[in-house]
């Protein structure tokens, strides 16, 4: 992720929507990118998994110098729908979330009774800082 982004072009979502979109090892597990969604995931898509939904939880000022916000200390949720792999999509989606400096911080697993499908979602929190020059 090496472009240059000025404070108020800095979007978290598509930046952990294009990472993952873009890694070939986690496009084996989920199939393609039409699994991956932001905010909601469309009625049609809900009984093919597996399924991939991202949806931002916090976006906070940080950051300053000089009286300058330079960052954000963002929050984002990606759950994973499948039958079978959800913990194994999850696991690989944590290790790329990684390569972009957010850590996992909150877990959470359900069993769908209606759709029979097993939900891992997990929160990431990470520091996302605009390019300085861009700030002047």
């Amino acid at each position: 992720m090496s472009e240059v982004k000025g404070l108020y072009d800095i979007d978290s979502l598509d930046m952990a929507y294009q990472l993952l979109i873009n890694d070939n090892e986690l496009m084996d597990l989920v199939g393609s990118p039409d699994k991956i969604f932001k905010y909601h995931v469309p009625e049609e898509h809900r009984e093919q998994p597996p399924i991939i939904r991202l949806h931002p939880i916090s976006e906070l000022p940080t950051e300053y110098a000089d009286n300058q916000q330079l960052g954000w200390d963002c929050i984002l949720q990606i759950d994973v729908w499948d039958s079978q792999n959800a913990r194994k999509i999850a696991l690989k989606i944590n290790e790329l979330m990684k390569t972009i400096d957010f850590k996992q911080s909150t877990p959470t697993y359900e069993f769908d009774e209606e759709t029979y499908l097993i939900r891992d979602g997990r929160r990431y929190r990470g520091t996302i800082l605009a390019d300085k020059d861009l700030q002047e």
